[in-house]
This record gives C-alpha cells, structure tokens and sequence, in this order.
C-alpha cells in the first residue's frame, strides 16, 4: 500500500470524517499480526463483531481475539469512554439547569444507553437544578445492580446538594421500571426527604427510550404537570416538570 493511502496519513491529509471504519478501527490497533495486516484484522473485527458489538465488548472479550493484546484493547476501551463522555458533555451546557426527564436522557444516552450492564449515577443539583457534580455508584451485571439508599444520598451529602436526580440503564432496551425500581426509587424518596434533600426524579435510560418515576407517579410525592406549572406562571419557571 502506498504510504499515503495509509489510515494515519489519510487522516492527516483528509480529516477523520473521509475514513472507514476500518481505517479509524485500525489507527486503534495500530499493527497486525502474523496472519493478518492491521486494516486485514480491522476488516476482520468489523465483520466478526459489527462496529456497536466492537464498541460494546469488554476487555475480556477482546482479549479472547486472536492478535488483541492488553495494550490495543485498551486504547479501543479508552477511545469508546472519551467519545461517550465528549458526547454527554457536548450535549449540555455545564451551567443549563434540568427541567424535564427529556434533558436528562438526551445528557445521558450517549454515556449509558449501549452498556451491557447496569450503572446507577447521582446528579448533584444545586438550587436551580444545575449540575454540582455527577456520581457513578454502582456498576452491575447485566442482571442489576443492588443499590443502597444511604449511598445514593452520600455524595449529595458531601457537596451539599439541595436536590438530586438519580439516573441508570436498563440494558434490555425496555425502560419498563422494575419491582426493585420502584421500591428503591420509594425508599430514596422518603430518606431524601427526611434530609431536606429535593429528589427530583429517578430516570431509566435505554439507547432509543427512558422512562421517568416522576411523571409515573412512583415517587413519595409526584413532580408537578406541565398543566401545573403553565397556571402558576412565570414564578415557577424554576420547577422541574417531570
């Protein structure tokens, strides 16, 4: 191959949006193998995996592939993390408050929505509902993850938090809450409140789909409707309606 065909060269020379794929899978692995080059083994990823099933393997599945050493699984794992943490940071303005389950599924899909197993995040919000800082507490299998109220309040506690937002995934791509869901979600719901602490809502992710407990009507006391809030007027401008 001429060098200037070469994937890190054509990126230079074209920018990343002109390559496939494979080109951009195989600036990852950087070399092949014995058996194959390293555009050969990207083809090769791609056609065994799919680019989601790539991107969604962990680094024991990866490792299992023939010419994946520990060091190019782990750049494919780290570039996966950065481009869903670039996408949720891109898609909210640090200081834009939450008003809606809506705002905080679209933050939030790209970080959690393909994941094979389950996460629980804490937002810590302030006043207004902006974000004071976000929490990943829990990291589950596939079949859930057991969660603890008094750990979910911990990090509101600690930065002093007024209001909170509990968000995970359910990675069976239906957001249908779950008994454990509900009952957890009841539970957090009467301890915050014991605190003074303000539980807006308690949102379950898929990649295309979210549910809200809020709008449900499975929290201790429900957020109040959009109908609500447009007969109050501009003084509850600043309500999260769930």
């Amino acid at each position: 191959m001429d060098k200037d065909d070469l994937p890190r060269e054509r990126l230079v020379r074209l920018g990343a949006d002109a390559l496939s794929n494979a080109e951009l899978v195989a600036i990852l692995l950087s070399t092949g193998d014995r058996e194959e080059n390293v555009l050969e083994k990207s083809r090769s990823l791609l056609k065994d995996r799919g680019l989601v099933g790539l991107l969604r393997s962990d680094v024991r599945e990866l490792q299992q592939v023939s010419g994946l050493g520990v060091a190019k699984v782990t750049r494919i794992k780290a570039a996966v993390e950065l481009a869903a943490r670039g996408l949720a940071d891109d898609e909210w303005p640090a200081r834009q408050p939450f008003r809606s389950a809506e705002q905080v599924f679209e933050r939030y899909r790209g970080l959690l929505g393909d994941l094979v197993h389950e996460e629980v995040w804490v937002l810590v919000l302030d006043q207004q509902h902006c974000l004071i800082r976000e929490e990943r507490l829990y990291k589950g299998m596939v079949h859930g993850a057991s969660v603890r109220v008094a750990e979910l309040l911990r990090p509101v506690i600690v930065h002093q938090g007024p209001a909170m937002i509990v968000v995970h995934n359910h990675p069976s791509g239906s957001p249908e809450p779950s008994r454990a869901d509900r009952e957890m979600t009841t539970d957090l719901s009467t301890a915050s409140s014991t605190m003074g602490i303000e539980l807006l809502d308690h949102v379950i992710v898929t990649r295309s789909d979210h549910a809200s407990m809020a709008r449900l009507g499975l929290m201790g006391s429900e957020a109040p409707s959009a109908r609500e809030a447009g007969e109050a007027g501009e003084a509850r401008t600043d309500r999260y309606l769930a």
